[in-house]
């Protein structure tokens, strides 16, 4: 009983991370469309870059776990 309360925590916390990452790659994505559109500050650019950088990074590393997962 133990091991499924645990596997089922540790897939609940991977699609977390995924659902997070692709939120922050989506926020990275709209950032980047206003700072293109001309109406952005000085590190409007940079944010997007880093939020998409970062969700995406968030997106794989969970997407691994939830592929290292199911091959158990």
């Amino acid at each position: 009983m133990k091991h499924w309360r645990h596997a089922r925590r540790h897939t609940t916390l991977a699609v977390t991370g995924l659902v997070l990452g692709l939120a922050a790659t989506g926020v990275g994505v709209r950032l980047w469309l206003h700072a293109v559109a001309g109406s952005a500050g000085a590190g409007d650019e940079s944010a997007a870059v880093v939020a998409m950088l970062f969700g995406v990074f968030l997106a794989i590393c969970a997407g691994h776990e939830i592929w290292r997962a199911r091959m158990r």
